[in-house]
């Protein structure tokens, strides 16, 4: 978008250069999508004049763009000025630049105006890809083209005529129950790391890391890079502040003392030196936590290896809240997830007021069922059904 302001000369008295009521040159300053940050002379002192000036090179620049490959590297630049992740970036550039760009070229796809929804119905059988990373890519596309519509390089969305990819969720969210998660906590004092600056302290730092992530319900970057300042004098870790403008806090008082307990790296961090990439650091910690399941060896019922993974911290501090009837809502804030809807997904079959209502609706239909002729009265009375073992419930006690 482009802005007029004036350059006033030394005759001129008024020192905002957005005051026009004078004669002084007028300047056109702005960003324009085919050449970025632009400052030029508007060659007027008339205001309206250098007005239609402006609008006119947003228009002449809009329909500049036609190249697909000028427009991917306008959507990355777009993406860097928004400061997105490097992950986020890399993942752009890996879809757009590597796989979307040659594809097109192969096809000899290399206007904007070029690409119909066809065509991209097409790339997705192509690519063949799982169900979770095809909605990704969807997304991503979606995104791509939103822009270039935004932008005036396209009239409309090619995307819209194609519908996004199903996902389905073949098992719920899995969680540490209360028998493995202490096997996992004396791993820690078996643990034993392979080399680096905390070499003798790597065991300590995991035994509070699991601690923390446990009963704060934090993902493994956001424990990492957690500040000491985040701990008030009373033991409760500041979480964040809810939309209602009130500060959600956690009661730590057991996981204060590990926390407190562990050589210093850093001033400001309790997990992280604060120098350095913070990526590399929390892959260092992800490589000791597959080394420290390793140790635990936590298995399945049924003798197989369970798989385990640094977020089923945070999926156990949910479900067991959810467990202990803690409202879905309340459970939804402590995550900080955007909406309930969110911790639905995630978490719907651990709400145990939901579970209540499968339980009597079930029951209802057992004692419609045996009222119908043919049932002896031996049928009348449900056969009690335990829950499985690992949720440590039963339909008794609800």
């Amino acid at each position: 978008m482009l802005t007029v302001y004036t350059r006033h000369s030394s005759p001129c008295l008024q020192p905002d250069s957005l005051v026009h009521d004078c004669e002084c040159p007028k300047w056109i300053r702005g960003v324009l999508p085919a050449q970025g940050r632009i400052r030029v002379s508007a060659r007027t002192r008339s205001l309206q004049e250098a007005k239609d000036r402006a609008r006119k090179m947003e228009q002449t620049d809009a329909f500049e763009i036609s190249s697909v490959e000028q427009a991917i590297k306008l959507y990355v630049a777009d993406q860097e000025a928004r400061h997105l992740s490097k992950s986020s970036l890399r993942q752009s550039r890996g879809f757009l630049e590597r796989q979307f760009l040659p594809w097109l070229k192969n096809r000899g796809l290399m206007r904007l105006d070029e690409i119909r929804t066809w065509r991209l119905r097409e790339l997705q059988h192509t690519l063949n890809l799982r169900a979770v990373t095809a909605t990704r890519r969807h997304e991503r596309l979606r995104s791509f083209f939103r822009f270039c519509v935004i932008s005036g390089w396209l009239r409309t969305n090619p995307m819209d005529g194609l519908k996004k990819p199903i996902v389905l969720r073949a098992r719920p969210t899995d969680y540490f129950n209360r028998e493995e998660f202490e096997r996992i906590l004396a791993a820690t004092e078996k643990y034993e790391y392979g080399g680096g600056r905390d070499c003798a302290y790597r065991a300590q730092r995991m035994r509070a890391l699991v601690l923390l992530m446990r009963w704060s319900g934090l993902s493994i970057k956001n424990a990492v890079l957690l500040e000491r300042s985040a701990l008030d004098d009373r033991g409760a870790l500041f979480l964040r502040r809810a939309k209602t403008g009130v500060p959600v806090f956690v009661p730590l008082p057991l996981v204060v003392l590990s926390l407190h307990a562990i050589p210093p790296l850093s001033s400001t961090y309790f997990f992280w030196s604060g120098r350095g990439d913070v990526r590399s650091a929390i892959q260092g910690y992800e490589r000791s936590f597959r080394k420290l399941f390793c140790i635990a060896d936590i298995r399945h019922s049924d003798g197989t290896p369970k798989r385990c993974h640094a977020h089923m911290f945070r999926d156990t501090f949910a479900v067991e809240l959810l467990l202990a009837a803690v409202p879905v809502d309340q459970v939804s804030m402590l995550l900080g997830h955007r909406s309930v809807r969110m911790t639905e997904k995630h978490y719907l079959p651990w709400v145990q007021a939901r579970q209540k209502q499968l339980t009597r609706s079930i029951r209802r239909a057992w004692f419609r069922e045996v009222k119908a002729p043919g049932f002896s009265s031996a049928q009348t009375q449900p056969r009690q059904i335990s829950a499985p073992a690992h949720t440590r419930h039963s339909f008794a006690d609800y």
